[in-house]
């Protein structure tokens, strides 16, 4: 078995930005190379959002670890930032408004950290997954992401929703 080196990139020697007229990201370090297409990744994306950062090359392949954002200057963290947020866009539900179900999918229609939405579950135990105690992370049926963050601080109406999937 191979194992690799883990590498840590300091942010003071990481410049990240997003050259005019593309939609990937670039990273420069300092003394060492230009990655085009640069990727991040959370490295623990439930029990640690906020630390380690997998930076990776155009192909998927590890060129180091950011430890924290706050590393980054001003202008690199706003770029990675922005990438975390769309690689990892999950709305918060805040308020179940309805739960039906209709033709085999489940119709929920919710208030989220993002505004009211409505979207369709097919099978509730393969599109959700309880990650921690009473934090669930659901999954509809065009693949994006919500999480209930704590299912016991949701209003007593939401809880109700949520059991009749049980």
């Amino acid at each position: 078995m191979e194992y690799l080196d883990l590498r840590y990139l300091e942010g003071s020697s990481l410049t990240l930005d997003r050259p005019e007229g593309s939609s990937d990201m670039r990273a420069i370090i300092e003394g060492d190379r230009c990655v085009l297409g640069a990727r991040l990744r959370r490295v623990f994306p439930l029990s640690h959002p906020d630390r380690y950062f997998s930076l990776q090359d155009g192909e998927g392949k590890e060129v180091g670890i950011v430890r924290s954002l706050d590393e980054l200057d001003h202008a690199s963290r706003r770029v990675a930032e922005q990438e975390i947020d769309w690689r990892y866009f999950t709305p918060k539900i805040l308020k179940l408004n309805s739960v039906k179900q209709e033709g085999g999918l489940w119709t929920f229609d919710v208030l989220t950290s993002r505004g009211p939405i409505q979207f369709y579950v097919r099978n509730w135990r393969d599109s959700s997954s309880e990650i921690a105690p009473g934090r669930f992370l659901i999954q509809s049926v065009d693949g994006q992401r919500f999480e209930i963050e704590d299912y016991s601080r949701l209003d007593s109406a939401s809880q109700l929703l949520i059991e009749q999937l049980f």
